[in-house]
């Protein structure tokens, strides 16, 4: 388990940090040259994740997580990966380094009792929201989901139950519509870093904060944000506004990417039905639309030329609003194309639709009755 050996003794604080994704690389970074240069504190170690089998170039290879990759690169003293958080070998490779405090983000398992009562100070996690809403697995994405006007970064004590311990610090961040997953992990965990290493540590080396000093949640705001599921990624026009849409949109932008139905051709054949990929996502008023735009079918896609270069997607229940789309990918397709792209492959030659449910499931069974054709 034990990559490295842990480093001599010292009067410095032991700080030990848990992560896996590349979006906490930012708070890896931080604590080291933090470590190293400040000198209130050192880092002893690093847990992550276990390495996976990864598929590249179609074979199975097994993959570090982006942390352990770090960790190696910035020469951390020691680093573990357990399979499980709970394995008794990697609690008491953990017990030696006798950490004073640990410190996790997007770490990715359960952490016993043992672990928990290691540290001196405390496990200090970073949460990607205002907590206790959003308590879980998935808060940026619920977030966004759910249309949020504002978010932040929450610096809160570890405890037994998910997401449920004293706060230590949270700052609060407005949200202007056009963020994405991605884009905000990396913000929220980059103000993270630097508040928990500029002002939460000081706190806490300082004996000033503590688990028993900082201010427990409210439980009565709680709100929970669960695993997200492949089919949350669908987008379904003649039920959904246009807002949720784009809300979807930039929700599940690195996974699972929100998919439009569309039936629409390149030629003079009858159009296909694909779920295709759709990004770039912005909302206009459909005032703002030609009378011969507005004139035609409302399932039928807009591409709108050359001042924004977007698709218009008019929603059956939002009369008043269109989804705009920069790009899609068509499943097949090597990446990503520009809407001018799409309108010239999918649109110009006839009409490209967006389909309900039960159309979408009509143009599978015509698809798959013809593929079992001989």
């Amino acid at each position: 388990l034990v990559a490295r050996a842990a480093g001599g003794g010292s009067a410095l604080p032991r700080v030990v940090f848990l992560g896996s994704p590349e979006c906490v690389l930012v708070v890896l970074r931080k604590l080291w040259e933090a470590a190293s240069s400040k000198r209130s504190f050192e880092l002893v170690g690093v847990v992550t994740q276990s390495p996976k089998k990864v598929s590249k170039k179609g074979k199975l290879l097994l993959t570090q997580t982006a942390v352990h990759d770090l960790a190696e690169e910035l020469g951390v003293p020691s680093i573990m990966a357990p399979e499980s958080a709970r394995d008794a070998s990697f609690l008491d490779d953990l017990e030696a380094l006798a950490p004073d405090l640990c410190i996790t983000a997007a770490y990715g398992q359960y952490l016993p009792k043992r672990f928990l009562e290691m540290p001196k100070m405390g496990t200090l996690n970073l949460h990607p929201s205002l907590l206790p809403r959003w308590r879980g697995a998935a808060p940026v994405q619920r977030a966004l989901e759910a249309g949020d006007e504002e978010t932040g970064i929450s610096i809160l004590y570890t405890v037994a139950k998910m997401d449920a311990g004293p706060i230590a610090l949270q700052r609060t961040m407005k949200l202007d519509g056009r963020e994405t997953s991605e884009m905000l992990l990396d913000t929220l965990f980059t103000q993270g870093a630097e508040l928990l290493v500029d002002e939460v540590f000081p706190r806490v080396f300082s004996g000033e904060l503590t688990q028993d000093s900082a201010p427990e949640q409210d439980e009565s705001f709680v709100t929970k944000a669960p695993l997200i599921t492949k089919l949350e990624g669908q987008l379904w026009p003649h039920n959904e506004t246009a807002k949720q849409m784009r809300d979807k949109i930039r929700a599940f932008s690195g996974w699972p990417t929100a998919t439009l139905p569309i039936a629409c051709t390149g030629s003079a054949a009858p159009p296909q039905g694909y779920r295709i990929k759709v990004y770039g996502a912005d909302i206009m008023e459909t005032a703002e639309l030609s009378a011969e735009e507005l004139a035609r079918p409302v399932e039928e896609l807009i591409y709108l030329k050359p001042e924004k270069a977007a698709v218009a997607v008019r929603p059956a229940a939002d009369a008043e609003h269109a989804l705009l789309l920069e790009s899609f990918h068509v499943p097949g397709k090597k990446a990503p194309v520009p809407a001018k792209t799409f309108f010239k492959g999918y649109m110009s030659k006839q009409p490209a639709k967006w389909m309900t449910p039960d159309e979408e499931a009509s143009m599978k069974a015509a698809k798959g009755g013809k593929k079992g054709k001989r």
